[in-house]
């Protein structure tokens, strides 16, 4: 991994049930994440609480989050966009980029879960037709194109936000071609490898017509304070619902160490996590690295130090340095 690039978090809001405590803390992540010079944090969607996940509207939380910070960027990893009215979703973003000063980054993807498509009214096995057809309807309105015979277009408008899109999916070039940024995880059933080769055919795909950077998020599980116990028990229960829906193919009985590296989740010291994410994609100037340090049972308190962590010791040592300075206090921790 080369240095320059953007710092990131990721929070799945991972939680065993609903209450208004989650919501706050998840924006007290983001306020201590923004202490600690983090670029962006992003959140994840999840309807009827698919993987413990319990968060369906994405922006109504980062609209809460971008009243409580000034500076750090607000991203979804992802919104699943074949469920969603394109055009409302479009709005949505709108406001919201105006409210946050243009800090929003929008991540999309096609989704997974076959349950929350049929809530929906929607075919699982036409997702990715959806997809495509949404996507050019969401990118028609931030482009401030014709939206009818009558020529509306969007309102508000917000120049740039088109240019922040990003795309979670294999199909590399198509995202290349759209120009727009590629969000990328380690897959569980291909070898590290795998990514080093889908960035590289990414940005070899690059036109840059519309006139907007190659951009990669790297989306990687990192864990260096978790005890082994509890890490253990979140990860069976979210491998157990995955491999039920029929998303993970893996060994759900095997050696704990062994599934960590099929997932691609670095767990240990510093050092160790700080090797492990010198092995994957390289990142440059506008590359983002995204953490996720939470699993369903992880604490505010032990987030936040795990932040720090990182902050401090590993991103640091792969490159990456705070765009602005940190004020000279004590994060709280409690």
């Amino acid at each position: 991994m080369s240095g320059g690039f953007s710092l990131g978090f990721l929070s799945r809001v991972y939680q065993p049930e609903y209450s208004p405590r989650i919501y706050r803390e998840t924006i007290e992540l983001f306020e201590a994440a923004e202490a600690l010079g983090f670029d962006t944090g992003w959140v994840a969607q999840h309807h009827f609480a698919s993987e413990q996940g319990r968060l369906p509207s994405p922006l109504v939380l980062l609209s809460a989050i971008a009243q409580r910070t000034r500076r750090i960027g607000l991203g979804t990893a992802i919104i699943v966009l074949p469920q969603e009215p394109a055009l409302r979703l479009a709005e949505d973003a709108a406001v919201l980029d105006l409210l946050s000063n243009g800090r929003l980054e929008l991540g999309l993807g096609a989704g997974f879960d076959p349950d929350t498509f049929s809530a929906f009214g929607r075919e699982h096995a036409q997702r990715h037709r959806d997809y495509e057809n949404n996507l050019k309807r969401l990118q028609t309105a931030l482009g401030n194109g014709p939206l009818n015979t009558d020529g509306l277009r969007l309102q508000p408008q917000v120049p740039g936000l088109g240019g922040r899109l990003w795309e979670a999916t294999s199909r590399v070039e198509m995202v290349s071609a759209r120009g727009n940024g590629l969000i990328m995880a380690p897959n569980p059933h291909l070898p590290t490898q795998a990514g080093i080769e889908a960035a590289q055919r990414y940005r070899e795909a690059w036109t840059g017509d519309n006139g907007t950077p190659p951009r990669i998020a790297r989306v990687q599980g990192v864990f260096p304070l978790a005890h082994s116990d509890a890490l253990r028990a979140d990860i069976h229960t979210y491998l157990k619902r995955q491999h039920s829906i029929g998303v993970y193919q893996g060994p759900l009985d095997g050696d704990f160490n062994e599934t960590l590296q099929r997932l691609g989740v670095l767990h240990g010291s510093a050092q160790v996590i700080t090797e492990g994410l010198k092995a994957g994609p390289r990142l440059g100037n506008h590359d983002h690295l995204i953490v996720q340090v939470q699993t369903a049972s992880t604490p505010l308190r032990e987030a936040i130090r795990a932040l720090q962590v990182i902050a401090e010791e590993i991103a640091p040592a792969l490159g990456w340095r705070p765009a602005v300075a940190r004020p000279n206090k004590e994060l709280s921790l409690s």
